[in-house]
């Protein structure tokens, strides 16, 4: 069986709850999708806790971002919250090692693999782009430019933190939701709100077919916020202000 992570985004609690759900199963492999320790108050920590798992790992666009911080130029649709993700995403690049910048540039920008005649594609949003924002209801026509050139029964990936299973074609498009900031829509479409809760999936393949398990754990919301205060990270009380 395989664990689909992603989107742990430096939030060591909610990885833990999540790790120490995945002894229940038989877990032989974990495949991580990208975003792992940008944005979070433990993001060096969460790098090695990952890697010690020996995962096959995809770059995500935040992963990008610790080996080569963005300015506001890099920005093409600022809005209030820009310099605020940008000070924290300057200061998780900050906070790495020598050794967790190796990890990260060892990521796969996509991967093509087969499991038990299963054709999988892993990515972060799409294999063309970690920036694509591959959602339930993304249409078919779309996703044929995305994916083309990428044959798969299965396509897995992350980015935009929402969990879902989908048919694309005669294929099936999957998202392990975000371990570290699960999201929902609140009030509008502009407003989210981080849930105390750590999402990831498990994959068995049976005769060739995906059987895919979703699943939501909850974490101690107190230890990421303790975490985040005591962290020195920038702009604390407005970043926790998105968590429920």
């Amino acid at each position: 069986m395989i664990a689909l992570i992603a989107d742990v985004h430096g939030n060591l609690p909610a990885l833990e709850a999540v790790l120490a759900d995945m002894l229940r199963f038989d877990v032989d492999e974990v495949l991580s999708l990208g975003d792992l320790a940008n944005l979070g108050p433990r993001p060096s920590a969460s790098l090695k806790r990952i890697q010690a798992l020996e995962p096959l790992t995809i770059m995500g666009n935040t992963d990008a971002y610790l080996l080569e911080p963005r300015t506001a130029a890099d920005v093409t649709a600022p809005n209030d919250a820009t310099q605020m993700f940008l000070d924290i995403e300057r200061w998780s690049a900050e906070r790495l090692d020598d050794v967790d910048r190796e990890f990260v540039r060892s990521f796969a920008p996509n991967l093509s693999l087969e499991r038990d005649g299963l054709q999988v594609v892993a990515y972060h949003g799409s294999p063309r782009s970690y920036d694509d924002p591959l959602r339930p209801l993304t249409p078919d026509e779309t996703l044929d430019d995305w994916f083309a050139g990428y044959p798969a029964r299965l396509y897995l990936g992350g980015h935009t933190h929402e969990q879902f299973v989908r048919r694309y074609r005669d294929a099936i498009v999957a998202n392990p939701g975000s371990v570290g900031m699960s999201f929902v829509k609140a009030f509008s479409a502009d407003d989210s709100r981080n849930l105390p809760v750590a999402e990831y999936a498990l994959l068995q393949v049976i005769g060739g077919e995906p059987n895919l398990y979703l699943r939501r754990v909850p974490y101690d919301i107190n230890a990421y916020r303790n975490a985040v205060m005591e962290s020195g990270m920038p702009h604390a009380d407005a970043w926790l202000s998105q968590f429920t």
